[in-house]
């Protein structure tokens, strides 16, 4: 933490906040072999699903002092043979952190920006003719979010599609800090939307487009929506997402500000090599 600029540790500190919350919440609800377990410097959700989207870790610190606890916690997820994704942003990690991870299978994945806004003077978005968004709990509409959040994935990814089920089963209500959103053109879901609300932060997730549709304004319209209802309804002062590079301007646009760059680091390419290996013996 030294290495950060004093302004930035609790901005960094607010986004892994949520984050944790977030993906914490619905492993909570679901219960049996979800687990979730959040710890001073971490947190480890446990989702006993064969996928890196829902088996997490979040690194709150990421130095030479974790390095016995990284190694256990990853260990224990390549025992299970279960492809996890560790998040921390990079600047908390070290040298020492990074190497730990590479010894148990985890390399550095993909990247992202998490990023902030103040929701007082949010930009106006023109939304497409014909295109709503409305906040969701119905079980059909909560497994239809699953469905086109996992057809995402190249190849499609079954298990969110199965994890979105368990959600639709929980008999969720608009009340509850996770909230999703549906995006619809002419009564056709075709975007998506969660948000976490902790405090006066709306802590934005899982913004997605059909394919077919992309490049029309949905993803900004539906954040939008989210933004807007969370300031107006909700009472929330500010805002908190991970960018990918491909949406980066998108959330500029609506007046966000990166704060850090995320890491992920995964197991997924060695837990599929020992699986490969397995097999062939």
């Amino acid at each position: 933490m030294n290495r950060i600029r004093q302004n930035l540790a609790p901005q960094i500190a607010t986004l892994l906040d949520g984050m944790i919350k977030k993906n914490a919440y619905f492993p909570r609800r679901i219960g049996g072999t979800m687990q979730a377990h959040e710890h001073p410097d971490h947190a480890v959700v446990d989702s006993g699903l064969a996928t890196d989207t829902f088996n997490l870790v979040i690194s709150k610190a990421a130095g030479q002092p974790q390095a016995a606890a990284t190694a256990s916690i990853a260990q224990r997820f390549n025992d299970a043979g279960l492809p996890a994704a560790w998040w921390t942003c990079r600047e908390l990690a070290d040298p020492a952190f990074a190497q730990v991870l590479r010894e148990h299978g985890f390399v550095e994945d993909e990247t992202s920006v998490g990023m902030l806004a103040g929701l007082d003077l949010l930009p106006p978005v023109d939304y497409p003719a014909g295109f709503g968004v409305r906040q969701i709990s119905a079980p059909e509409d909560v497994a239809r979010f699953g469905v086109l959040i996992g057809a995402l994935f190249d190849p499609p990814d079954a298990y969110v599609d199965a994890f979105y089920r368990n959600v639709a089963a929980l008999a969720i209500d608009a009340s509850e800090p996770l909230k999703l959103f549906v995006g619809e053109i002419d009564g056709e879901a075709v975007s998506t939307a969660a948000m976490y609300l902790d405090g006066d932060t709306a802590h934005i997730f899982d913004i997605s487009t059909s394919a077919a549709v992309r490049r029309r304004g949905f993803a900004s319209s539906t954040t939008h929506f989210v933004l807007t209802h969370a300031r107006e309804r909700l009472g929330a002062r500010r805002a908190a997402l991970q960018a990918s590079p491909d949406g980066l301007n998108v959330y500029l646009r609506l007046g966000f500000e990166p704060v850090c760059e995320f890491l992920v680091y995964s197991n997924r390419a060695a837990i599929q090599e020992r699986s490969h290996d397995q097999h062939r013996a």
